[in-house]
């Protein structure tokens, strides 16, 4: 059996797997991984600081001891804006970026959109323009070409540099647009976003230049699999390694600012 190509996945929720599932991630390649921020019931406040807190001081680690390095983005999530003390929250975060394990902020962006996800998303965003950070932005399953297009325009508002945006889970009818106005596009290889076959397409036709591989392994029935096999396939598909590389583990690491 080949050595699988050295992997970084980057979009994953380590906390909702285990570490046989983390193990055969790493088994087939996934040497590093960006841990996000992710959602949950009943957010609160002190619900998300201990949230944050725990994928840096629990799951980072748990990582590295299944042999995967890791760093973490850290924001909130549409689906878990706390009714109060979201200023608390975004008060606390410039603290998480000291010491360069947390690489990012995010994921942030719309779900279901509205004035409350909106106010949210650009407040973050604000920070990120302050404190000069990358930020994972989320686009949701349902209505994705609308959401992508009202988060590209406050993005827009936002004057983040374009290029410190990765829109992730983006799809073959949002992709291009994304890339277009100059941000990152990450392709979410999730049973519910984009099946391997299709990413691989999409790679054939759009290249490598600012496009971005991930799992989302964690968030509902995903795949762990599902960057190795789509890396395999490219392979298969006759792409340059160089290439594959840019699109598995090269970019991700260039977007985020990590060289080691």
């Amino acid at each position: 059996m080949p050595e699988p190509l050295p992997l970084f996945d980057a979009h994953l929720h380590p906390e909702a797997l285990t570490d046989q599932d983390l193990e055969s991630m790493r088994f087939f390649g996934v040497e590093r991984a960006l841990v996000v921020a992710h959602h949950f019931p009943e957010a609160t406040a002190k619900a998300l600081r201990q949230h944050f807190d725990h994928l840096v001081e629990r799951q980072l680690p748990r990582l590295e001891r299944l042999g995967i390095r890791a760093w973490a983005a850290l924001g909130v999530h549409p689906r878990c804006i706390p009714r109060r003390g979201l200023s608390e929250v975004l008060g606390h975060l410039p603290d998480y970026f000291e010491g360069g394990r947390v690489v990012a902020l995010g994921e942030t962006g719309l779900h279901a959109g509205g004035e409350e996800e909106e106010e949210a998303f650009l407040e973050q965003l604000a920070l990120a323009r302050q404190l000069k950070l990358r930020v994972v932005v989320h686009t949701p399953l349902k209505d994705k070409e609308r959401h992508t297009r009202r988060i590209l325009t406050l993005l827009r508002q936002s004057g983040l540099a374009p290029s410190r945006a990765l829109v992730d889970h983006a799809n073959a009818r949002t992709v291009r647009t994304i890339l277009e106005v100059g941000h990152w596009a990450g392709l979410t290889l999730h049973p519910e976003a984009l099946q391997a076959d299709r990413a691989v397409a999409l790679v054939r036709r759009l290249g490598s230049e600012r496009l971005v591989l991930d799992s989302d392994a964690g968030d509902g029935a995903g795949d762990i699999l599902g960057l190795a096999r789509t890396a395999n396939l490219l392979g298969k598909a006759k792409l340059s390694e160089r290439l594959v590389r840019r699109v598995t583990r090269d970019n991700a690491a260039t977007f985020f600012q990590i060289h080691d």
